[in-house]
């Protein structure tokens, strides 16, 4: 294609020729569009907005945190958009809205598994739970669009649905289940803390008793040595005191560990031993006497069904009792530990008041001091546990919904109006394409400007395609019959266009050939036409049939030779002499024509190449003004690439609307590969079906 040659008004007759191609491809494609239009369930699309406050929220702190970096701040709003896109917040938006089980968005049988069901065949995936959830989570989150609304704070959450109000149910699910997981979160991680600051705790509760008790140790351990520096009364007594409160809360506390013991295991004897309670004995004996009336004797089962409940109640009133009498050793165990440690602490006191010895004070310093480390660690660790607990019972969310989505009103696809306008857009754009390719590469030739893109000589214009009548045996004997027809005045302008391009040719006589791409194209009625209007100027013209494989020039002026030119160059090489009744006289204008006769029995490409041929041809530049020659078409057969060299001229003929432009440029490329270099082509085209030539009025109808 040659698109320097292209010019407004070519591209117009382009688009005239080639209109029903592009009618044809852009009403198919404006069709389909309009079929899938019709056919596509409408997706409607509701959005929700999150608001994203980066900065650090807790709201028992008197002072809040300042903002983040503008680097931190984006990191968190990206990872918040990630979270939002998360697996997490997917499934249990899945599992609150039962997606699974939703017509839409639940798993569907594949083509095939419903061609397996429909057989009464188990299928791969029927009723396994993991894929039919992973099939859903799939489906929604193609459904969704997640994405931060430029460098602001704000995520939108889109959904898209065939039901507007389960589009923003989606959004609004989505939302709520991304802010309470982050409340959820945040709570956890304070539990979480909670539980670690416990452990360190119960550490440091150890930790405090063993040094609480580090004094009763060393005062223990040491007592001589403390009587004999202290060695006051009042010392004196109150380690009396401390001792006899000691072993009363151990005894105490051993009673206790006993009632406990026998409360678990039912032992009500032992319990009542333990305790030494008169109403719990009293109540025992009862007990006691209710068992023996059940055992002992048989009675009706009505008295039977009366004793087991009075068993049950008896026993129910010593529960409570019991209970009642350890709670009440629990009290005075409390108030006898609380009285020890009174003691022991008027008795450190009393002691640090005394004349110690400088190792007896290094020694209790330095329990102090530990006592006062492991009471300012506990203390601080409690606080700091009582403050997490209160925080997470006040978790609130860095996030928050500003705008909740709504159900839509109007579809979000297809978009009707754009898709249309696509469609037109692309079915221009396919339709001129196609034009272009049938145009200039794939469809026959159907225009001059598309013959000039092909060729690489002049093109010499349009012969027409018309009706000949009964009497005439081709369309060559127009030029006589009909000289003033468009057919006639077509052959004269295109021997006129030779002429002109052989103006500069050195010999008295012109050798030129007539070829085609293929057969069927009209290339010998071409030639004697041509022949014709020559010899009607006046010119002395021979005509050569030398397509020897399918002769045709005989049938067209109604005569057969006994023998034919393939016989004179066969029979020229054994130097047989031969007839001459191939050689005749056009019998409607004054040229002559070598006839050929039937059709050949061997390669012809051989006789070609013979001495006899360019003796024929280098005689009749001698004799002749002009010289024709028929040959075979270029792409079947290779006759006429050794006929090239020989000429002065190619005739190039194209049938409208049927060779193919590849062809055509084939056999040019053939024909330059093989002629003269400077030999020109002259291109027609042959068999015009418009009869667009201009001057219509000047010529005569054919009748």
């Amino acid at each position: 294609m040659n698109l320097e040659s292209t010019d407004i008004s070519g591209l117009m007759s382009m688009i005239k020729r080639q209109i029903r191609l592009m009618a044809l491809s852009g009403a198919i494609i404006i069709g389909l569009v309009l079929v899938y239009l019709f056919n596509t369930t409408p997706l409607y699309t509701s959005s929700a907005l999150i608001y994203v406050d980066p900065s650090k929220k807790d709201l028992l702190a008197t002072e809040q945190f300042g903002s983040l970096s503008g680097l931190a701040e984006n990191s968190k709003i990206e990872s918040e958009v990630e979270i939002l896109r998360s697996n997490r917040v997917l499934f249990e938006t899945m599992t609150q809205l039962r997606l699974v089980q939703d017509t839409e968005f639940g798993p569907r049988l594949s083509r095939f598994d419903q061609i397996k069901t429909a057989l009464g065949l188990t299928t791969s995936s029927q009723g396994d739970p993991t894929k039919m959830v992973a099939a859903t989570a799939v489906k929604l989150s193609d459904a969704l669009r997640i994405q931060r609304k430029g460098l602001t704070y704000l995520i939108s959450v889109s959904a898209t649905s065939s039901s507007p109000q389960k589009a923003a149910t989606i959004a609004n699910t989505l939302s709520e289940v991304y802010i309470a997981q982050q409340v959820a979160a945040k709570t956890d991680a304070a539990l979480s803390a909670r539980d670690v600051l416990q452990a360190q705790i119960n550490t440091a509760k150890t930790q405090l008793a063993r040094s609480e008790s580090g004094f009763d140790r060393f005062m223990s351990d040491n007592s001589a040595r403390l009587k004999a520096e202290v060695g006051t009364d009042v010392f004196l007594e109150l380690e009396r005191q401390v001792t006899a409160a000691r072993e009363s809360t151990r005894q105490l506390k051993a009673q206790i560990e006993t009632a406990q013991t026998a409360r678990a295991s039912k032992d009500w004897d032992a319990l009542v031993t333990a305790l030494s309670n008169d109403a719990l004995a009293g109540l025992n004996a009862q007990r006691r006497q209710i068992e023996l009336r059940l055992t002992g004797t048989q009675e009706s089962a009505q008295t039977q069904e009366s004793l087991r409940a009075a068993l049950s109640q008896t026993q129910s009133q010593m529960d409570q009792q019991a209970d009642d009498a350890i709670s009440s050793f629990q009290t005075t165990l409390t108030v006898r530990q609380n009285s020890l440690a009174e003691a022991q602490r008027a008795m450190r006191q009393e002691m640090m008041q005394g004349d110690l010895s400088p190792e007896t004070l290094a020694s209790l310093f330095e329990i102090q001091q530990e006592a006062d480390i492991a009471q300012r660690q506990y203390t601080t660790l409690l606080s700091s546990l009582r403050s997490i607990e209160a925080q997470a019972l006040v978790q609130v969310a860095d996030s928050r919904v500003v705008s909740d989505a709504i159900a839509s009103s109007f579809p979000s696809a297809p978009n009707y109006k754009i898709s249309l306008a696509i469609a037109f857009i692309v079915a221009s754009g396919v339709a001129f394409g196609l034009a272009i390719i049938n145009e200039y590469f794939v469809g026959g030739v159907s225009a001059l400007s598309q013959l000039r893109n092909l060729v690489s000589g002049p093109v010499i214009g349009l012969i027409p395609n018309v009706t000949i009548t009964d009497t005439q045996l081709s369309i060559a004997d127009l030029v006589t019959d009909a000289p003033m027809s468009l057919f006639s005045e077509a052959l004269r302008r295109a021997r006129a266009h030779i002429d002109q391009g052989l103006r500069d040719h050195p010999s008295r006589c012109v050798v030129m050939m007539v070829t085609s791409a293929n057969i069927g194209e009209g290339k010998s009625s071409v030639s004697l036409a041509l022949a014709r209007t020559y010899a009607n100027a006046g010119k002395n013209v021979l005509l050569i049939d030398a397509d020897l494989r399918r002769p045709s020039q005989h049938k067209y002026i109604g005569f057969e030779p006994d023998e034919g030119f393939l016989e004179y160059l066969r029979d020229s090489r054994d130097k047989k002499e031969v007839g001459r009744s191939f050689y005749v006289a056009d019998p409607k204008s004054q040229a002559a024509i070598i006839l050929g006769r039937g059709n050949a029995d061997l390669p012809t490409d051989q006789l070609l190449q013979t001495t006899a041929f360019c003796d024929l041809i280098e005689s009749a530049r001698q004799s002749v003004d002009i010289v024709i020659i028929d040959t075979p078409p270029v792409l079947p057969v290779v006759d006429a690439r050794y006929i090239a060299p020989l000429v002065d001229a190619i005739v190039f003929t194209v049938r409208y609307g049927t060779t193919a432009q590849g062809d055509v440029r084939d056999a040019m490329a053939q024909l330059e590969a093989a002629k003269k270099s400077d030999t020109p082509i002259f291109a027609t085209l042959n068999a015009d079906e418009t009869q667009s030539m201009r001057g219509g009025y000047y010529y005569a109808e054919v009748e």
